[in-house]
């Protein structure tokens, strides 16, 4: 009976045994049976810098992200570069896929990420590239990544960004203030390529575009189904070469094109007079690195010229970097004063910004502007501004981008746009996704609804521009400005109470005025082919 038991065991172990070998069999990837050839040098390279891109993925993103939906998006990416006819991906169960190409496939399985994860993202991408070869669609073996990459960011969320050599160079050299391209800022909203603002003085607002503007078309291509980086490489061509942009805008039926001419400007980033003989009008286009300077040079004009209050215009600012907006922010704050603070997934990426010192005008009176393209470091302006008590906010909601991303240099001169943190105002209220609400709301009204757009669009006209900075009669039919001047002329306090009160009992004044201005809220349309 002993003996009999014992055969049994042994036979229960066997088939367990043989169990086991044949899930495991199922498991380890296809590539290890399937000669995959010796990795060429432009393949050493897109593998290092697929390791480096995931390190940096899963030690820094905001939050922990979903490392299996992570490479999915990289396989995707792989296989668009490739072309969907040479390359065939199947999503099968518990993270698995199945990949085909050049009559083979092969199997793999992404676990949790992890090393587990990156060795089957490494193979995936040997497979495709050594059985598809030359039938592929044109590109290098490097380019392949990049795509790859590209669709990994893009699954993060819509401001984190792989940045291709070139694309990283441009960066760098935007944040000087020196700025090469269109002019504009974009993101994904509702799945459209969505232009948060265009930024003065480039190509992008010189025709006419507008925060909230969708792009429906780059170059007749329609854009449904684009990631944003997809988007921004469509867009980026040669200086001096024009790009089709079919804009639909909430008031219009179908998209109107835009001819936008690529070029390299230098961004003057503050912008400043003097207004109603003691109240300064000071516009901040972006932040970058010479802004607070910038800032600075014209509060000491306004000094020396008796100004005793001032408006901050933040219209239609798409932000920038995040220290230049802390710079700006002290420049109206009492000393040790909470500007922003910042929450990340690590203990390292809570970091605290405060003032050091009195600004040099803490204690003026002080009216911003705001309305749906302000955005980001513009946001972070405003609502430490606004929590502190510090200012009034005149105008209507930001945009809502309170993420905080990094710049991370890679190997071979390419880099990350990642996003770490989320940025907190001064009473600790999230802004992303949400945006900033006003004191007084006020401005252009929305747009009415479709069922009312068909008269309004049945009329042939040039799309409106808005006026310039630097126009004559700007501000003459600036229903915000105007209540923002007029408030401050009938007070002189700082105290925010005593402003919103005033700027309330002003504001039926103004908008009866905007009633009968045609002008008052709908910038004069002016005849500029676009």
């Amino acid at each position: 009976m002993h003996r009999l038991r014992f055969s049994y065991g042994r036979a229960a172990m066997a088939a367990y045994l043989f169990a086991l070998l044949f899930i495991l069999s199922t498991l380890v990837p296809a590539s290890s049976r399937l000669n995959l050839p010796e990795l060429t040098k432009e393949q050493r390279t897109a593998i290092k810098l697929l390791r480096e891109t995931v390190s940096q993925i899963e030690e820094n993103y905001v939050s922990l992200p979903n490392m299996n939906k992570v490479f999915g998006a990289g396989l995707t990416g792989i296989q668009k570069s490739i072309g969907k006819k040479h390359l065939e991906v199947i999503r099968m169960d518990s993270g698995r896929y199945t990949l085909r190409a050049g009559g083979e496939e092969m199997v793999v399985r992404f676990g949790a990420g992890g090393s587990e994860g990156l060795a089957a993202m490494e193979r995936a991408y040997r497979f495709a590239l050594s059985k598809v070869g030359s039938e592929r669609s044109s590109g290098s073996d490097l380019k392949v990544m990049y795509d790859s990459l590209g669709a990994i960011f893009n699954s993060l969320d819509a401001f984190s960004a792989f940045l291709p050599p070139d694309v990283y160079r441009e960066m760098q050299v935007e944040t000087t203030g020196r700025y090469g391209g269109l002019g504009i800022t974009i993101t994904t909203r509702d799945k459209k390529i969505t232009i948060v603002s265009p930024i003065e003085d480039t190509p992008a607002f010189e025709v006419g575009l507008q925060p909230g503007d969708v792009i429906a078309l780059v170059n007749g291509e329609s854009t449904k189904g684009w990631s944003l980086s997809k988007a921004v490489k469509k867009m980026r061509v040669p200086p001096g070469t024009a790009v089709r942009l079919g804009i639909t805008r909430q008031a219009w039926i179908s998209p109107k094109e835009f001819v936008v001419v690529r070029a390299v400007v230098q961004i003057r980033s503050v912008k400043s007079r003097i207004m109603a003989e003691d109240i300064g009008y000071v516009r901040l286009t972006a932040f970058h690195e010479r802004t607070s300077d910038e800032l600075g040079t014209a509060l000491r004009r306004f000094r020396n010229s008796g100004v005793r209050a001032i408006v901050l215009d933040l219209r239609n600012n798409p932000g920038g970097l995040l220290r230049q907006s802390v710079r700006v922010a002290e420049r109206f704050l009492p000393e040790r004063s909470m500007v922003v603070f910042t929450r990340g997934r690590h203990r390292s990426q809570t970091m605290y910004f405060r003032t050091h010192g009195h600004g040099a005008w803490f204690d003026k009176p002080i009216i911003v502007l705001v309305n749906k393209g302000s955005a980001s470091a513009s946001e972070i302006v405003a609502g430490a501004l606004k929590d502190l008590d510090r200012g009034l906010l005149i105008g209507r909601k930001t945009f809502g981008k309170g993420s905080v991303q990094t710049i991370i240099p890679l190997s071979g001169g390419a880099g990350t746009r990642i996003t770490t943190a989320k940025y907190y105002t001064p009473l600790g209220v999230e802004i992303h996704g949400i945006g900033i609400q006003p004191d007084i709301e006020v401005g252009p009204a929305p747009k009415p609804k479709k069922e009312n757009r068909a008269k309004s669009s049945t009329k042939s006209k040039s799309p409106q521009i808005p006026k310039r900075i630097d126009d004559p009669s700007f501000g003459d039919d600036d229903e915000v400005l105007q209540l923002a001047i007029k408030t401050l002329k009938k007070t002189k306090s700082s105290v925010v109470e005593v402003l919103r009160l005033t700027a309330r009992q002003i504001q039926p004044h103004i908008a009866r005025h905007a009633k009968g201005n045609s002008h008052a809220k709908v910038p004069k349309a002016q005849n500029r082919n676009p």
